[in-house]
């Protein structure tokens, strides 16, 4: 049996009590036989087990630069076993089988299965024409469509969610598999993950601790506490819960996913974890790898638990439980992440296993009736009696003083009442908290709520609802509410990081030509409708969420009759604000040797 140094480390872990990662799972399929698979070495630019909404990301994916068409590979030898298309999800996809090991490869968001295996391109358009056009799901005979390693199998699209980029699973009978976990997609990382803070939390401890890391040397790094002092010991007593954030890059800029973490006291490893494989029913409960409301949906910025959770979700588990240990006793800690090539950061400290002296709160203590709980001049109020709560602990609600915020308010938008931290001490939460906020006048147009989030220190949106004296909201995550006036009208710009042309020309549709406009908003938000004319009339359009631009579809044929066209918009957010005129002058010049006999003719 084959297995990599990172194989070999998951074997002498110590989850032998049934935990997720105590048994692998992963068929012994020999790990030069699982290629990479596309034609050219493309970075990740998404990882395994990364938050994606109310489940966890199942794949790993592939760059392909703006531009559908690319050929996708066979990763082994093996046959087709399924095609499916939906409009949503995985769009177009294609699962390849390996029945010598049990081994799958599903092949997402794909334009189409243009590859050598023609007739299943065929297929494909016949089963849309013969059947329901939003979608289908079709079972394939076993050795029908055979495949060797390296074959072309089709050629990567934008059909479901996302951009333009492919998405690569490896399912097994059990779960599903890292593709990191194959060295051919290991990406040939030379740099280690990148440690953001540190997270201390314990029975004894007066408040959590949240301190800041710095690389001194690659791969190691020191802490700060929010003074700017050096962290270096600490006396604690009792159970001790500790979480890292941070993040890995890989060979792209995209902040990624890690692929392991560890946790030595002593020099002894106490705790190790890898995501390298993830059983099916586990998909939904990133509660256990992570602290959801201080993790970041995206870019991927997490704060790992260093301990098992359960997957009740009820108990908090722990780190280090001080009790086992003797009175005085030094204890030194490691703190890692790794990434998929075996690079590992870490932090070092020293608990001295001793009660602490209580320091003074810096949070204020708030009113708190069962889960609900409300800042001291009872203005605000989070309800968390509806969702699931783990942990003893509470959710503390402070005034801040906009001279002591630790980031900026942009500007054109002026600040209006209090800003109220929200921070947690000794719990969490799974799902949607409800929040509301009295501020004692009628909420004008302009005004909106507004909240900074800390774990990766931007302004996110929340869900609100406008009321007669205030806002209620949605709360998932951890940091600031404030209420701003947005004084900054939208934006709307031509896309120029786009490549011109979307798809290759194997695949280019000659008789149209489409152009992207980027819509932006400092404030509120803008409108997805836009006020869009070509000529003076008209024109239709269709908005992209994913390049959060409007898609304009012309007809080369219009070539025929004017040399330019005339393009104007304006754009609007929700808060009454209208851009200025944008103006765009589209030369048709070009577009005559493109034309195609096929294409329908508009004058």
């Amino acid at each position: 049996m084959r297995f990599s140094h990172l194989r070999n480390l998951a074997v002498l872990l110590f989850f032998s009590s049934g935990l997720l990662w105590g048994e692998s799972k992963i068929p012994d399929i020999p790990l030069d036989e699982v290629g990479f698979p596309l034609p050219y070495y493309s970075p990740v630019s998404g990882t395994f087990a990364e938050i994606r909404n109310h489940n966890l990301h199942l794949g790993s994916d592939f760059k392909s630069y703006g531009l559908n068409g690319h050929s996708i590979l066979a990763t082994f030898d093996g046959y087709i076993e399924e095609i499916s298309y939906s409009k949503t999800g995985y769009g177009l996809s294609l699962n390849l089988y390996s029945p010598k090991y049990k081994l799958k490869s599903k092949y997402a968001h794909l334009h189409s299965f243009g590859g050598s295996l023609n007739d299943l391109e065929l297929l494909r358009r016949a089963v849309l024409l013969m059947g329901d056009p939003t979608g289908f799901q079709l079972k394939l005979p076993p050795g029908m469509f055979a495949a060797k390693k390296g074959v072309s199998l089709g050629k990567t699209g934008e059909s479901g969610s996302g951009i333009s980029h492919l998405h690569l699973e490896f399912r097994a009978e059990k779960g599903i598999i890292n593709p990191l976990y194959f060295p051919e997609i290991h990406q040939k990382d030379k740099t280690p993950p990148t440690i953001l803070s540190l997270y201390l939390e314990g029975d004894h401890l007066e408040n959590p601790i949240l301190l800041t890391a710095k690389e001194k040397s690659i791969g190691k790094y020191d802490l700060y506490t929010d003074k700017g002092d050096l962290f270096e010991s600490i006396a604690l007593t009792g159970k001790v819960r500790i979480r890292m954030s941070g993040y890995d890059f890989i060979r792209s800029r995209n902040k990624n996913n890690v692929y392991g973490m560890d946790l030595a006291v002593n020099g002894k490893t106490t705790f190790s974890r890898n995501f390298d494989f993830l059983a099916y029913e586990d998909g939904s409960k990133k509660h256990q790898f992570y602290d959801i409301n201080r993790s970041s949906l995206a870019p991927p910025v997490y704060f790992y638990h260093m301990y098992e959770q359960s997957k009740n979700f009820k108990e908090e588990g722990f780190s280090l439980d001080l009790d086992g240990y003797k009175p005085k006793e030094n204890l030194s800690l490691e703190v890692s992440l790794r990434d998929a090539t075996g690079n590992k950061s870490s932090v070092y400290f020293t608990v001295i296993h001793e009660k602490e002296e209580k320091v003074s709160d810096r949070l204020s203590k708030n009113k708190k009736s069962g889960n609900i709980y409300n800042s001291l001049d009872g203005k605000l109020t989070v309800d968390l009696s509806k969702v699931e709560v783990s942990g003893d602990g509470s959710l503390q609600i402070t005034e801040i003083n906009s001279q002591n915020i630790p980031f900026k308010i942009p500007s054109g938008l002026p600040l209006k009442g209090k800003i109220y931290q929200l921070d947690t001490k000794k719990l969490s939460w799974k799902g949607e908290g409800s929040g509301e906020w009295n501020l004692g006048y009628q909420v004008p147009i302009k005004e909106s709520l507004y909240f900074y989030d800390s774990s990766i220190g931007k302004f996110q949106s929340i869900t609100q609802k406008r009321k007669s004296n205030g806002f209620s909201f949605k709360l998932t995550k951890l940091g600031f509410v404030m209420v701003l006036s947005d004084e900054t009208p939208p934006t709307i710009f031509p896309m120029t990081s786009l490549a011109r042309y979307i798809e290759l020309p194997e695949i280019r549709n000659q008789c149209f030509e489409e152009r992207y406009y980027v819509l932006g908003d400092t404030g509120s938000g803008f409108r997805t409708n836009v006020e869009l004319t070509i000529d003076g009339q008209s024109y239709p359009y269709e908005y992209d969420p994913d390049r959060r631009a409007i898609r304009v579809t012309i007809p080369k044929s219009l070539q025929k009759e004017r040399p330019y066209l005339l393009l104007e918009a304006k754009a609007f957010d929700f808060a009454g604000n209208v851009s200025d005129p944008f103006v765009d002058l589209i030369s048709t010049r070009g577009w005559k040797e493109e034309l195609q006999a096929s294409c329908p003719v508009m004058e």
